[in-house]
């Protein structure tokens, strides 16, 4: 994937100069940071500058002062998106590599929506108030999320009456219900669910056979890449937002997306976005997935 930095207004952020340069002003004019000590020797602070309204670039530090000269090992330096939209999420596993001798400190966060028992898989933006919380036996039961575009495309909307809407809203209740007892243990579930997605395979076979591909699908929210949080996303638009890149004048798109019942933000640079966006039309792109762990 593309540097995530193009999809909030930084599309020429390829010469090293001028990332160089943003790493530079984010380190020494930082508007806010965070830090944890992770050993006597050894910090982990991360530190963002706001670009735009909830967007920032956050750089992800460890300073190591066991010689004489504190040291600084950057880590990351990537898009930070503040998503609005909290998720009740449940089964949460966060997991990264912490060495504790300044190695990657890059966490993912595993978790199961609880509205429709999708799974994902996200790139965690507050890794420092996560260690803090964790020291105080703190757990998490809800998520926000934020997909940060590669690049995208705006689709037609499927013509869908009230009665195939109402049927679609019946399938995928009728799937959750099916999948939350599986989860208790029920052995007639798993087998109902067996049947369920042969019945919807054999459906769409037959469609795919007489329509496009964007015909038959309302919306999906496939994993391209596990290990780097990466999805295929395709969603209906419900609100559309503007933001302007203060460093490039560069414009944004900030899309509310309804991704199968999933709520999910988006942002993508209006220089990586085919097509004209407005309510009702649909998104198709490519998107990192990133968000905050929310503990109590």
């Amino acid at each position: 994937m593309e540097s995530p930095l193009k999809a909030i207004g930084f599309t020429q952020v390829n010469e090293k100069e001028m990332m160089e340069d943003i790493l530079e002003e984010i380190l020494s004019n930082p508007t806010k940071q965070e830090a944890i000590q992770l050993s006597a020797k050894q910090i982990l602070a991360e530190y963002m500058k706001e670009i735009a309204e909830n967007t920032y670039v956050m750089a992800r530090v460890c300073v190591n002062k066991s010689s004489k000269e504190p040291k600084i090992q950057v880590f990351s330096c990537d898009a930070y998106v503040e998503a609005n939209t909290a998720l009740d999420v449940e089964d949460v596993e966060v997991e990264g590599f912490d060495d504790g001798d300044g190695g990657d400190q890059s966490y993912y966060v595993v978790c199961e929506e609880r509205e429709t028992a999708m799974q994902i898989v996200f790139w965690l933006q507050n890794v420092v108030e996560y260690l803090e919380a964790r020291k105080k036996n703190l757990t998490c039961s809800q998520v926000n999320i934020v997909g940060i575009a590669s690049e995208g495309t705006i689709v037609l909307p499927i013509e869908k009456d009230e009665e195939e809407e109402q049927i679609e809203k019946e399938e995928r209740e009728k799937l959750r219900l099916i999948l939350q007892q599986m989860k208790n243990g029920d052995e007639e579930a798993k087998e109902m669910l067996e049947k369920e997605e042969k019945e919807l395979d054999d459906q769409l076979k037959e469609r795919l056979r007489e329509e496009d591909f964007l015909s038959v699908m309302s919306g999906y929210f496939i994993p391209e890449t596990i290990d780097e949080a990466t999805y295929a996303v395709l969603g209906e638009i419900l609100e559309i937002k503007e933001r302007i890149n203060s460093q490039t004048d560069e414009k944004m798109y900030i899309f509310s997306l309804d991704v199968n019942d999933l709520n999910l933000e988006v942002v993508i640079s209006q220089r990586e976005l085919i097509g004209m966006p407005s309510v009702g039309m649909r998104f198709m792109g490519t998107c990192w997935i990133q968000g905050k762990v929310i503990m109590s």
